[in-house]
């Protein structure tokens, strides 16, 4: 994320650097995967004359992915309140023709990046004047800088629809224009405020003093353990829905007319559906609340307008179905922001591989990893007690030096006696796989539930592995039975490294550290009696020492953050955490090559 100002202020947050270097601008990599010169969009929020420049596309793809995907339009995918703000230039593409930027209305100077391959390196100007000036203040910002202006606004609402003869299209534009009208009121529950837009009372307050807006929200959300590693560190605030029935109050709209009825007999074949919204804003914690209602308005037009064009391409295709397209919400890994998709109604992620695949190339993201599977959506709707999300990453950076080496994406913790089923003292191998298939699901290339005890039983009697008596047993497994989970049930292949004591667990880190590189999945441990889950390894050359990031699955109590950290049941370890009299064997799960 960048942010360019004129005549602002020049600001560098602590922690930052000016922008030079692309890796700084592009934290996922993106500007890096697209290898030829390119053209394309940037989008960003324009508040207090400062352009905050969250993303981008490109539209180098050729025509099949053309008729798949507006990359104008591609702001509609975006949280409302973020626009098109600019163009991209990637690598020695031709010179800009100032026409592109007729279409940019977020601002009278709409922006340009240029990034080089050969330097990895960002120029930006504006185009004032018709012609390009050089951007000076132009800063990176983080997500935690973010945080302190911004904050999401979910909205979300179900409508009835009444269609007559297969006119849906018409009767979602339909809804899209009452909305659009303004005639809403929104609903915060949290604190119970409702929002209109001719409400003159409080149309010049400002939205953080009217919404549930802590300035201490990390801090409370680390005491109720509900750190949302979908949204990062951004606050979200729940809203809702309300139409207005009545008219203004001595407005043009109240003035009575008699009623007039049209009664025409006929048969029509009658549709009815469910809208459901499920609409995102990114807005400014100091911005009015007649600001906010405009905004609110705009998310919810943006999601029709998602549903409309994927209805129109799913009529195309397939009879007329009572099941809507699908809102789904999205952050890829890497990625700044939050980004909305609508699915076909029903849709699995083999009717959606040619779209995914335009999303990723309009994207920049590589087509080796699933950014847009149904398994990739955010659950922004945490839970109290749910099982805990990558607990690792609120100490993966202390106390470590040298080369650290990391799990990529998102897992969720197993340990001893969750989902009511007391497995202590025997089940550590099996919470540990659970771990391991969690991480499947969560970057999408599975759908499968994560399996019981039984389940995973069952499996090892089903290939052969182990005889009937052993679903229900207390028997413990290892790396090897793992190993055959994985195949049979998820069809993943896996590598067993082994080691005959502790000490030679130090001299296998290069090797730990090269599967964290190229696979980035959970490693399971298992030696002597226990077995453990490795999140990362990190070494330092200069002492010779290296550590191990444990994910302990023997833990048996609460989805206590807090306490899983400090008690190190989650933790860096040194090599003598591992006995010298035991052999240990290691299960590498193979990530698949796929999007």
């Amino acid at each position: 994320m960048c942010r360019c100002g004129r005549n602002a202020k020049r600001r560098t947050p602590a922690g930052d650097a000016i922008v030079g270097e692309a890796a700084e601008v592009d934290r996922a990599g993106r500007l890096k995967n697209t290898k030829t010169a390119a053209t394309g969009y940037l989008y960003g929020i324009m508040y207090n004359d400062t352009l905050v420049v969250l993303t981008f596309s490109i539209n180098d793809c050729d025509s099949e992915d053309k008729n798949l995907i507006d990359y104008m339009a591609l702001q509609l995918n975006l949280p409302a309140d973020i626009y098109c703000c600019g163009i991209l230039q990637i690598g020695e593409c031709e010179n800009i023709n100032p026409d592109v930027f007729k279409d940019i209305d977020i601002t009278d100077n709409p922006l340009l990046l240029k990034y080089s391959h050969s330097t990895l390196k960002v120029q930006a100007y504006f185009y004032m004047h018709q012609k390009l000036e050089v951007a000076n203040d132009f800063t990176v910002i983080s997500e935690d800088d973010l945080s302190q202006q911004f904050v999401y606004i979910r909205l979300q609402a179900t409508l009835p629809l009444v269609t007559q003869d297969g006119n849906i299209l018409e009767v979602l534009e339909e809804s899209r224009k009452n909305i659009a009208s303004g005639k809403i009121g929104i609903h915060f529950p949290t604190n119970n405020v409702y929002l209109f837009r001719a409400d003159n009372d409080s149309k010049d307050t400002l939205i953080k003093d009217i919404l549930p807006v802590s300035k201490d929200y990390d801090k409370s959300l680390k005491k109720s353990n509900q750190i949302n590693y979908y949204t990062g560190v951004m606050n979200i605030i729940y809203a809702h829905m309300l139409l207005k029935i009545s008219g203004e109050k001595n407005s043009e709209e109240s003035v009575k007319y008699a009623p007039v009825l049209q009664h025409i007999k006929k048969s029509f074949n009658s549709l009815e559906c469910s809208l459901h919204i499920d609409a995102l804003s990114l807005v400014n914690l100091n911005i009015k609340s007649a600001e906010l209602h405009a905004i609110l308005v705009e998310s919810i037009c943006r999601n029709i307008r998602l549903i409309e064009i994927q209805q129109e391409i799913q009529s195309k295709e397939t009879e007329l179905s009572t099941k809507l397209p699908e809102i789904l919400h999205f952050k890829p890994q890497g990625c700044g922001h939050l980004f909305t998709v609508a699915y076909p109604g029903n849709f699995s992620n083999d009717n959606t591989t040619e779209y995914r695949k335009a999303l990723h190339k309009a994207l920049a993201f590589d087509l080796t990893r699933p950014y847009f599977r149904r398994g990739n959506a955010v659950k922004l709707d945490t839970q109290t007690n749910e099982i805990l999300i990558n607990p690792h990453e609120a100490l993966l950076h202390k106390g470590v030096t040298g080369k650290l080496n990391a799990i990529y994406g998102l897992y969720s913790y197993h340990h001893y006696m969750q989902d009511d089923f007391d497995d202590n003292g025997w089940g550590c191998a099996y919470r540990s796989l659970q771990t391991i298939i969690s991480w499947y699901r969560l970057q999408g290339y599975t759908d499968i539930s994560i399996p019981t005890h039984r389940k995973i039983q069952q499996c090892l009697v089903d290939i052969g592995d182990k005889p009937s008596a052993f679903i229900g047993s207390k028997q413990w497994i290892g790396s090897t039975e793992v190993s055959f989970v994985l195949s049979t049930l998820l069809n993943i292949d896996a590598k067993i490294l082994h080691a005959a004591d502790g000490e030679e667990m130090s001299v296998l880190i290069p090797q730990l550290a090269n599967h964290f590189d190229t696979q980035g999945t959970p490693v399971m441990i298992g030696g002597g009696v226990l077995a453990h889950t490795i999140l990362g390894v990190t070494f330092d050359e200069h002492s010779g020492e290296g550590k191990f990031l444990i994910l302990d699955p023997h833990y048996t109590g609460a989805e206590n953050l807090s306490t899983i950290l400090n008690k190190g049941w989650c933790g860096w370890k040194t090599k003598d955490f591992w006995k010298k009299d035991a052999f240990y064997n290691m299960c590498l799960p193979q990530r698949p090559i796929t999007f």
